[in-house]
């Protein structure tokens, strides 16, 4: 990633593309699905140094709260509220000293269409989901691996072990 760049989530439409958050969205759970895409976004770009994430949700944060914007875990989250949060992404994109050092990741056609205009990186939803899932398996894969040097090594020095202290 550059330096300094921002990453801007459309986090409702990206909700949907994660199966478990989406059964939240139709069990009527808007909070934990929420808190899970932040969740999965804190663990996809926590070891980024040089970029600043930005979710922004439709809607207020629940019913009776005033909270337009709060900080989860270094990420910035933004609620709309009576706007649509595509307004927000737009609005944020316009005041963006450098565009070219945002990546808006949504599916929305809007957003995405004016972020080509000004020149801001674009991802898709569903292209963020298939980078989180391939990033998933490759932690996995690297766990697995360890697991295997580590169950490799305790052989080789066990069979050195007998050959020289026996």
């Amino acid at each position: 990633m550059s330096v300094n760049q921002r990453i801007l989530v459309d986090g409702m439409n990206l909700i949907y593309k994660f199966p478990d958050l989406a059964f939240y969205l139709v069990d009527y759970r808007l909070n934990e699905a929420r808190e899970g895409l932040l969740a999965y976004l804190w663990q996809f770009y926590k070891d980024e140094k040089n970029c600043q994430v930005l979710v922004f949700f439709d809607g207020k944060k629940d019913l009776l709260s005033d909270c337009y914007s709060e900080d989860y875990e270094g990420m910035s989250v933004h609620y709309s509220h009576d706007q649509k949060a595509d307004d927000l992404i737009i609005g944020y994109l316009k005041q963006a000293p450098i565009p070219s050092h945002c990546l808006v990741v949504t599916s929305d056609k809007e957003i995405v269409n004016f972020a080509r205009r000004i020149r801001a990186k674009r991802k898709t939803s569903e292209e963020f989901y298939k980078d989180w899932l391939a990033s998933l398996e490759a932690k996995e894969d690297a766990e697995i691996d360890e697991v295997k040097e580590g169950l490799t090594a305790t052989k080789d020095r066990d069979y050195w072990e007998k050959q020289f202290l026996a």
